[in-house]
């Protein structure tokens, strides 16, 4: 079976990468970090559906969600608005959010994804 490989950082990674009918999708963070939480997560769900759409998936397919929070307990709340106001409620997908020190200190949020490829 064939791997497809989308917008490959040589030497580092494929930000996604198809294979055997499921993308994968790695973690994803906003380009301003100077938003507050909401700002920052409305902008990795964008990247994120922008990569969906570029692989024949969408939102509707997404199979598992990794959520990184810089500050989980307080910004929790703030960032499953903005999730439940994208996500299909029709078709929520497993998930798992957890409190992690990223790469830069105003960087509060970043998510990466397995989804169905629908083509």
């Amino acid at each position: 079976m064939s791997i497809q490989r989308l917008q490959v950082l040589p030497g580092r990674l494929s930000h996604a990468l198809v294979h055997n009918g499921t993308v994968y999708i790695t973690g994803q963070v906003p380009e301003d970090i100077t938003q507050d939480l909401a700002g920052q997560t409305k902008q990795v769900l964008a990247r994120l559906e922008a990569l969906l759409s570029e692989v024949g998936s969408d939102k509707s397919r997404i199979l598992f969600a990794q959520i990184w929070l810089k500050h989980a307990v307080r910004d929790f709340d703030a960032m499953n608005a903005v999730w439940e106001a994208w996500i299909p409620h029709d078709a929520l997908p497993a998930r798992a959010t957890v409190e992690a020190n990223l790469a830069d200190d105003e960087i509060l949020i970043e998510i990466a994804l397995q989804a169905a490829v629908t083509a």
